[in-house]
């Protein structure tokens, strides 16, 4: 199988069933004790965003061992290891993306396919007994990078959309509240009853995503009303139906998440992306769902849903105005017979 595929897959796993939701079972949700998690993540993002890359692979090899070392010792942390592990996650995360721009759609979707089928089919194994997945899952991704080849990194400068990176903020804070509160919800324990509900509907939200491409802003309008439905599934407390809207939304989003920053043109864009994307949005999700306050995600989409009507509403408007403005002057500049 494609090395690219397999070092994403592994990776991708580390930070499902290790770094996101590992270590913060293991420490029984206690905010006090994760908090370096985000902080070092967002530093390590920072740090891959602006320093030189011109040996890209022999990095990936330090952070690899680096991560391999501290899975040795999971889940006993100190502050000071999980800032490490946030650290080198968030190094890393970047790097992966850049590397993995060269590659075929249809790779990214086996991928995402392998990472949510093999997680799905874990997430119920004893957060406090995860060294093994742990130790594992990084040894795979080191052997994997030893089979590719990387091309030295060309500097180009690049612009991102503010739009575009607010719409990906907010799948990734909507995913992560509800993600974070379904997994101490005993009543709606969807992940140990429905398994192969969500792995199938993962699947299939990555088979939609693949087969239907449209833009960022346009598959909004599909993606926005899926976690709307999410949400009020969970508040009516319907479990089976979740288990088929939500994977599917995840699954779905997320396909698009990866192939529009996958498709920056360099490391620092993806970094400082991943920082307001990944790291910000999902820390402000997970202290609200551990402080219990799923209203604020409520409040929040309210005002976005307010935000966008009210600003295609002016687009439309204008675009009217312009369209108004050019059939009098046509009318006007019209020879008369």
């Amino acid at each position: 199988m494609n090395p690219y595929i397999i070092l994403l897959s592994a990776q991708l796993l580390y930070y499902l069933l290790i770094a996101q939701t590992g270590v913060v079972g293991a420490f029984d949700s206690h905010i006090h004790d994760l908090y370096t998690l985000p902080i070092g993540g967002v530093l390590g993002s920072i740090f891959a965003a602006f320093i030189k890359h011109n040996h890209i692979k022999i990095e990936l090899y330090a952070l690899l061992l680096c991560q391999l070392l501290l899975s040795l010792f999971y889940p006993h942390y100190s502050l000071l290891w999980i800032f490490l592990l946030g650290f080198i996650v968030g190094y890393t995360t970047p790097l992966l993306f850049f590397i993995f721009k060269d590659q075929k759609k249809i790779n990214l979707a086996i991928g995402l396919g392998l990472s949510y089928a093999v997680g799905t089919a874990l997430y119920s194994y004893p957060f406090g007994q995860r060294d093994g997945i742990a130790f594992v899952l990084s040894v795979i991704s080191i052997a994997s990078l030893l089979f590719m080849e990387l091309k030295p990194i060309k500097k180009i400068e690049e612009k991102v959309d503010g739009k575009i990176i607010a719409i990906l903020a907010l799948w990734i804070f909507a995913d992560s509240a509800l993600f974070e509160t379904l997994s101490r919800s005993i009543d709606m324990d969807i992940w140990s009853h429905y398994t192969l509900t969500i792995i199938t509907f993962h699947i299939i939200g990555i088979f939609v995503a693949y087969k239907y491409p449209m833009g960022v802003v346009k598959k909004h309008r599909i993606i926005l009303p899926l976690f709307i439905l999410s949400y009020l599934l969970f508040m009516i407390k319907i479990p089976i139906l979740l288990a088929i809207i939500y994977p599917f939304t995840i699954s779905y989003y997320n396909f698009s998440l990866f192939r529009y920053i996958i498709n920056l043109n360099n490391i620092k864009t993806i970094g400082i992306t991943m920082v307001i994307v990944g790291w910000v949005a999902t820390s402000l999700a997970n202290a609200i769902a551990l402080e219990k306050q799923i209203w604020i995600v409520y409040l929040i989409f309210a005002l976005f849903c307010a935000t966008f009507f009210i600003l295609n509403r002016r687009k439309y408007e204008k675009g009217n105005h312009f369209t108004y403005a050019y059939k009098c002057f046509h009318t006007w500049t019209k020879p008369q017979i």
